[in-house]
């Protein structure tokens, strides 16, 4: 499992499935190209930037005060639901590993930051986020397609709909 899995398993099933079974989306899609720009130009004062544990990419940490913060970067706020089970995924995994930390979601274009904490109830939608997931990438082969209003910017457009 990985964050990117459950991330999209909230967007798009196949997209989702496809990731998990390393099939890469096209690197050279502008949309994928601004995220990459955004990702790497933002944020840059910040003491430390991305770390990887295994599942994890994890985009900035630091500190604020006595609180350890991960924050997730992301492009726009059209993915919410699937940025905040990925962002509670990683503060779950970082957790098993003895770091107490408080997550936020930065949108830098929308200048907005929101703040992800995991708690009990957090904890079971990230874990019904998880077996969702995990059902969706055991299918022997990827789900059919479904066109919704992601697709025209989707990695995987050529894939699906050539």
């Amino acid at each position: 499992m990985t964050g990117t899995v459950l991330l999209s398993s909230t967007v798009c099933e196949r997209e989702a499935w496809l990731i998990a079974h390393q099939i890469e989306p096209d690197q050279y899609n502008p949309f994928i190209e601004i995220g990459r720009l955004i990702h790497t130009e933002s944020y840059k004062n910040n003491r430390i930037r991305e770390i990887s544990l295994p599942g994890i990419k994890i985009d900035m940490i630091y500190e604020q005060g006595e609180m350890v913060v991960v924050g997730e970067i992301k492009k726009s706020s059209k993915f919410l639901k699937g940025a905040r089970v990925q962002l509670l995924y990683y503060l779950s995994e970082i957790k098993k590993r003895g770091v107490q930390a408080v997550g936020k979601i930065l949108i830098p274009k929308e200048k907005k930051q929101i703040t992800v904490v995991l708690d009990e109830q957090s904890s079971t939608e990230l874990n019904e986020a998880i077996k969702k997931a995990e059902e969706i990438i055991s299918l022997p082969k990827p789900p059919q397609r479904r066109r919704s209003s992601f697709c025209s910017k989707c990695g995987y457009q050529e894939f699906c709909w050539s």
